[in-house]
């Protein structure tokens, strides 16, 4: 007999088991072995107006199914081929649904999901995508305010912060107040202005200043997208300018809102408390 043929025989006498195969790969994760992720499944698909398989470019739709909470990346497949694929990262992840915005430029066709395991689903239904949401920013969406006065910047739920790193002053020399809503919720001029800066910075993310006659600026960070306005604009109150985002440098979605002196944001002014102001225009 050979020594390869005794040597499990030898292990059996000393009284040392050979690993099961079927041990070390249970799923159930018992001893000696680790459980094997479970791939995600995607049961429907409810767009944020409660339509289910229905949903328009730049909208939150939820995936509900199982295994969902290693879902690192949505792509939207459109019709054959890569072409007209859109890929979205998910807002909010738990175990059961995945939030996600339908990304511009998607098309209607099945969903795929991918999990950080490697795990893949795509979905037997397709999800029908319409051109734009009710509830899309556009020109004439203005909120319609009396002369000279103002409006909430948020149009839609919301929350002003209250904690410490919130507020201004707070955690490193925070110039300005974060206001939180949900992302995509429309935002507007809060007084007639002139718009000042449109750009995208890594700490802002994509960002707007409006600029009143006074000279008195009020900048919007972390934006969705950059704003659909372009610097010099002159707009009344209420005129959208963008969405509520977390571009940037962001944890969650928020507008981060800085209010400065005349002559204006780093043009010779300084921040002051947006607060007091926020609170006036919060009807």
């Amino acid at each position: 007999m050979s020594i390869m043929r005794r040597l499990p025989f030898a292990l059996a006498l000393a009284g040392l088991a050979l690993p099961s195969t079927a041990g070390a790969h249970s799923a159930s994760g018992g001893t000696g072995g680790a459980g094997i992720p479970e791939d995600p499944a995607v049961a429907s698909v409810v767009c944020e107006d409660a339509t289910a398989w229905a949903c328009a470019r730049g909208a939150k739709v939820t995936l509900q199914g199982e295994a969902l909470d290693e879902v690192r990346q949505v792509r939207f497949l459109g019709g054959k081929g890569p072409r007209d694929d859109r890929m979205a990262k998910p807002r909010v992840v738990d175990a059961h649904s995945v939030d996600v915005l339908v990304p511009a430029g998607a098309r209607s066709g099945p969903i795929a999901v991918s999990s950080r395991e490697g795990g893949r689903a795509l979905t037997k239904r397709k999800l029908q995508i319409k051109a734009k949401a009710s509830s899309a920013v556009t020109p004439s969406a203005a909120t319609p305010v009396a002369p000279g006065a103002g409006v909430f910047p948020i149009q839609g739920e919301h929350k002003i912060g209250t904690e410490f790193v919130q507020s201004f002053g707070g955690g490193r020399d925070h110039q300005g107040h974060d206001v939180f809503a949900d992302c995509g919720t429309p935002l507007v001029a809060l007084y007639d202005v002139t718009v000042q800066h449109v750009a995208t910075q890594s700490a802002a993310g994509n960002y707007v200043v409006l600029q009143r006659a006074d000279g008195e600026s009020y900048a919007y960070m972390h934006m969705q997208s950059r704003a659909q306005v372009a610097k010099g604009d002159v707009i009344k109150a209420g005129t959208p300018v963008g969405r509520v985002g977390d571009t940037g440098r962001a944890s969650g979605c928020h507008l981060h809102i800085e209010q400065w002196t005349a002559p204006g944001w780093y043009e010779g002014g300084k921040a002051i408390d947006p607060l007091p102001l926020l609170k006036s225009l919060d009807g």
